[in-house]
């Protein structure tokens, strides 16, 4: 149980992984074909530099070919993409079962090479039960045909986690596959932080990793705190990072971008309070020790560091500490575990919006998981 971390544009993506894993808050890395070479460029490591690292540091590493990136609107950045050897013809052409193949092998082809898990490539599917859903779910047959110890990708966008029996069927036709587990994917239309979620997406979410999650491991790749309730429902693991495009599967993030942009953005260092399942700018959080220090101490379990690694270490042993006082309860107990912590941070919200003055409080934070976790608490008759 704990934390997985999705590749960065910059280049401390190794680095910072084995101090993550060296210091409990980090399982492992997942790689990128979007945000990192196969080959050292200078500024980066190769794909295999960076598996060896990891892997020696005793972290998990991934490779997530990210086949579902190339049906997002106006995708573009492929500068690093380009490099991956993951098609014999036109990049993205699945229109036969002997182009999927081809694909598939190329990506199990290059994991292998990294000692990477088979996780099995995937489309972006917006709704159930479409001729995209059935190229998903083709893939994953010939996925499975070539490795039957491989995991599946299910990528949908909020309008595909909220599809209800559209989803649940869906679903239960890749579970017949009997995969080895499972990589979750909700994409969003922006990067907003929090995102923009609904009850019914989280509702999805959950009810389909709990119906999976009874054979086999289920994850939430850039889960961040928007898969919390996944965990409850029964996952095991959130990726995350230390930059938005590390939480959150936006669209405009495989935008192109000037051939000179190196990095990836602005680091994120909004301070993650555990009390509160949620974030405040530095400068609230600032302003919310000088007035009431006790009250700060309460809501976070250590000072927040000023630098962004120190800010990235906290952020993921709040997830990790969540993931583990979870990870010992099971079916109801698990859920009435988490909602208790929503509604411990509900309450603790009014003072620290009257403290603060910040803008986003527990409506943003706090209420579409809450929600979407009593839904499906509801619809399991636990609540």
């Amino acid at each position: 149980m704990g934390v997985l971390i999705q590749d960065t544009a910059r280049n401390n993506l190794v680095t910072w992984s084995v101090h993550a894993v060296a210091g409990g808050y980090g399982v492992g890395t997942m790689l990128s074909p979007f945000a990192s070479p196969f080959e050292a460029n200078g500024f980066k490591r190769s794909a295999l530099a960076t598996s060896e690292a990891i892997r020696e540091a005793g972290g998990e590493f991934w490779l997530d070919p990210m086949t579902y990136a190339l049906d997002m609107p106006r995708a573009g950045d492929f500068r690093h993409y380009a490099e991956w050897d993951f098609w014999s013809t036109t990049r993205g052409d699945l229109t036969s079962r002997a182009a999927m193949r081809e694909h598939v092998q190329r990506v199990f082809r290059a994991q292998t090479a990294l000692d990477s898990p088979a996780l099995a490539p995937t489309v972006l599917v917006s709704y159930p039960d479409t001729p995209r859903s059935q190229t998903a779910l083709e893939l994953a047959q010939v996925a499975m045909e070539a490795d039957t110890g491989a995991w599946l990708s299910v990528a949908g966008d909020q309008e595909f986690w909220s599809a209800g029996a559209e989803l649940d069927a869906h679903v239960g036709a890749l579970d017949q596959l009997e995969p080895a587990g499972w990589m979750f994917i909700v994409t969003r239309g922006d990067n907003s932080m929090p995102p923009s979620a609904s009850t019914n997406e989280i509702f999805g979410l959950m009810r389909a990793t709990y119906a999976l999650s009874q054979d086999r491991p289920v994850r939430v790749a850039y889960g961040d705190l928007a898969a919390v309730p996944a965990l409850a429902a029964g996952a095991e693991v959130v990726g995350t990072g230390w930059d938005i495009r590390q939480r959150i599967c936006a669209y405009q993030d495989f935008e192109e971008r000037p051939a000179d942009t190196q990095d990836g953005g602005g680091w994120y260092q909004r301070p993650t309070l555990a009390g509160l399942l949620g974030g405040l700018t530095s400068r609230e959080y600032e302003v919310l020790v000088s007035e009431e220090a006790a009250l700060a101490a309460r809501l976070t379990p250590a000072a927040i560091g000023p630098r962004p690694e120190q800010a990235f270490r906290h952020h993921a042993t709040v997830l990790t500490n969540v993931a583990t006082a979870l990870s010992s309860l099971s079916g109801r107990a698990r859920a009435e575990a988490m909602r208790q912590m929503y509604l411990d941070a509900e309450g603790e919200w009014p003072a620290v919006q009257a403290i603060t003055g910040t803008r986003l409080g527990p409506s943003r934070w706090i209420a579409p998981f809450k929600a979407g976790l009593e839904v499906f608490m509801t619809s399991e008759g636990w609540l």
